[in-house]
């Protein structure tokens, strides 16, 4: 989704590639880039961002504010936020769980339930193309892209609020012309 998100500024990158498989997100070359050797991160004039969430939020107040990231006078921008947070906070343990039967009861998680979890994201799309009505933001790219994957996984149910959502962001046109998985130059001032 980090990638995505890049693309979707269309503002110049270089990828590192790190070979989880091998386990070099564990050594302490990238330990010192993060701590909790995770992927993505990113690397912006010195700046390192982890987390998918807080890339997304970054790239985009950085490249495209008051477009792909509503300004902060906008009534949009709170939804924005709290759309962001969900991808990670709420949906993607959500599916993991799922992924892994895991039935923990929503009262000792900070996720809640997978049921609670569904019906907020059919709620929040329903009649609308993209989480903020019309408007394609950046949460739709750190949300949708776990949508994405929750449908592909089977993880989320075959709702048509779901997959209709998903095969809008599939087929964006701007997601269609660019190249999302090249590489290109640094981000500006790498």
């Amino acid at each position: 989704m980090a990638l995505w998100m890049i693309e979707e500024l269309g503002v110049r990158y270089r990828i590192e590639m790190i070979d989880i498989r091998k386990g070099e997100q564990k050594s302490p070359l990238f330990l010192a880039v993060n701590p909790m050797g995770k992927i993505p991160a990113v690397t912006v004039d010195g700046v390192v961002i982890t987390e998918t969430p807080a890339i997304c939020t970054y790239l985009a107040d950085r490249y495209s504010y008051g477009q792909l990231a509503p300004k902060l006078e906008d009534a949009d921008r709170g939804p924005y936020l709290r759309w962001m947070a969900f991808s990670t906070g709420v949906v993607d343990p959500g599916l993991n769980a799922r992924a892994q039967k895991l039935n923990a009861p929503a009262n000792i998680v900070g996720w809640g339930d997978y049921d609670t979890m569904v019906a907020t994201l059919v709620s929040a799309l329903r009649g609308k193309n993209y989480l903020l009505g019309d408007r394609f933001s950046a949460a739709d790219v750190a949300l949708g892209g776990q949508v994405i994957w929750g449908l592909f996984g089977q993880n989320l149910p075959d709702d048509p609020v779901l997959t209709s959502y998903s095969a809008r962001l599939r087929h964006d046109p701007l997601t269609e012309r660019r190249q999302p998985w090249r590489s290109g130059p640094n981000l500006p001032g790498e």
